[in-house]
């Protein structure tokens, strides 16, 4: 009798905010639920060929990324995520942020400082 072992992997995806200098970033699983809203929002979001021209601060709240062990990687600042696969980028513009809000929002609670959320109350 053979015993069939699945090579696939399973996905695991790993949310990171950039938001420490000198210290780790905190990452955090993101749970299958949340990534199914995060690709309809991903899906909604129109196209934007220009880069924004807003450069991440150096300390402080610099955005965050969605990462999976299957090659794919979303980032996030300023309105815009950016889709990586396989070396090809697409960005897309999220004028309210709802991608950015959905994901820092899926950290368990006291993984991420509250200035990781300033922006909620901002508008910039």
């Amino acid at each position: 009798m053979v015993i069939s072992k699945s090579t696939k992997k399973e996905e695991k995806w790993i949310a990171r905010a950039f938001c420490f200098s000198g210290h780790p970033d905190p990452t955090w699983v993101v749970r299958k639920n949340v990534i199914k809203q995060l690709e309809k929002i991903w899906n909604s979001l129109e196209p934007q060929s220009v880069k924004s021209p807003l450069s991440p601060p150096i300390l402080g709240y610099r955005g965050c990324s969605l990462t999976d062990n299957i090659n794919h990687e979303w980032s996030v600042y300023d309105r815009q995520v950016t889709l990586k696969v396989n070396g090809k980028s697409d960005s897309r513009l999220d004028r309210n942020k709802t991608f950015e809000k959905i994901l820092l929002s899926s950290s368990p609670p006291g993984t991420l400082p509250a200035f990781c959320f300033k922006y909620e109350h901002e508008n910039i």
